[in-house]
């Protein structure tokens, strides 16, 4: 699919005037699709031939995403290419935003990776629903089985394929196959040990697994993951943008997920109780709620990252605090009492600017 949106964004790739045509085009029709997928209110049960239909927008729409967010990243690494070398003093910008287009184009594999993923395990979900009302129970209680077994083995599997991929083994028989068989055996056992129950809580179960990887990731401070990275990407701003990004996801994950489980009740069942389907509990009971916060946490985060890339540089992340490190071993403290005078001007700056957008979203 990402293949095809970039297809797509192509046709716009002339200049940077036609992306942002592009940009317009595609953003129309997303808005368009949405509106018409997800109605605020059905005065009866939609039909299956309506319900399919606004499937079929929803995953047009999620297309049309996907070639905007193409086109984005090329006006964004075009922009900042021809502003290197015109901007003087400030050429960093420049080239902050074509890294930042390049960065944008890596990203719009694994967020098409990631809309697939979920529709199929949406897909799967209702299927198996479907399949298990209509089925005997001695041919479910027999199926389960197989497909617990090739359950684990893909998940084994996927897990030996990123190891694979990281430390570069090529060995498949140690990375591919031996890991899928043993999550083949593991699943197996986990059907047989619950064979009594008619359904297995997947969403809890997926629930305590990302929380305690996230909770493992959390665990270390940033200045541990910088020195991680240094060793895997070398001394430099990447490594320091990589700590600081892996740790902000992780603790917004934390952030976010309380918030949505102290979300009120109420709006969830005055939507519910006129008929909305799921999708539409989600986008105006749900989304209401944590919108405002989510907002807060996320400018209070980038707070922290203003403070912490100083730190992180120390460390070897690249930037002013590798700067200053040098000054201060060198013995030039002209220099570091600049920086460090521009450090604490930046951080007033940001953290008065947060504030103050704070105010007027939250």
């Amino acid at each position: 699919m990402s293949r095809l949106a970039r297809i797509v964004a192509e046709i716009f790739d002339a200049n940077a005037w036609t992306d942002v045509l592009g940009l317009a085009i595609l953003g129309a029709v997303v808005f368009a699709l949405l509106k018409v997928s997800v109605p605020e209110e059905d005065a009866a049960e939609a039909s299956r031939e309506v319900r399919i239909a606004r499937i079929g927008g929803l995953l047009t729409a999620a297309f049309g995403a996907l070639a905007g967010l193409y086109v984005l990243a090329d006006f964004l690494t075009r922009v900042g290419d021809s502003l290197v070398g015109n901007l003087g003093g400030f050429d960093f910008l420049g080239r902050f935003m074509a890294n930042l287009g390049d960065i944008s184009a890596l990203l719009v594999v694994l967020f098409a990776a990631l809309i697939g993923g979920f529709g199929l395990a949406a897909v799967g979900t209702r299927l198996g629903h479907f399949i298990e009302d209509r089925m005997p129970d001695a041919i479910k209680k027999t199926l389960r089985y197989p497909f617990a077994a090739a359950s684990g083995s893909l998940i084994a599997a996927g897990i030996g394929w990123i190891i694979d991929w990281l430390y570069q083994l090529e060995d498949p028989t140690k990375t591919l196959w031996i890991p899928a068989l043993v999550g083949a055996l593991v699943g197996m056992w986990a059907a047989w040990r619950n064979r009594e129950q008619d359904r297995q809580r997947v969403g809890l179960t997926t629930y305590y697994v990302s929380r305690t990887f996230f909770n493992a990731l959390r665990s270390m401070e940033p200045l541990v993951m910088v020195i991680v990275f240094v060793i895997w990407v070398g001394i430099g701003p990447f490594a320091g943008a990589l700590a600081l990004g892996l740790h902000t996801t992780v603790a917004l994950a934390k952030l976010y997920s309380e918030q949505v489980e102290s979300i009120t009740e109420g709006p969830l069942e005055a939507v519910s109780a006129t008929g909305a389907t799921r999708l539409q509990t989600i986008i105006y009971a749900v989304l209401p709620q944590v919108i405002p916060p989510y907002i807060s946490f996320t400018l209070y985060r980038w707070d922290i990252n203003v403070r912490m890339s100083t730190i992180i540089g120390f460390a070897g992340g690249g930037g002013v605090g590798l700067i200053l490190q040098q000054n201060v071993t060198l013995l030039e403290y002209d220099q570091a009492s600049v920086q460090m005078l521009a450090i604490a001007i930046v951080v007033s700056t940001l953290d008065f600017l947060s504030a103050r957008i704070r105010e007027r979203i939250v």
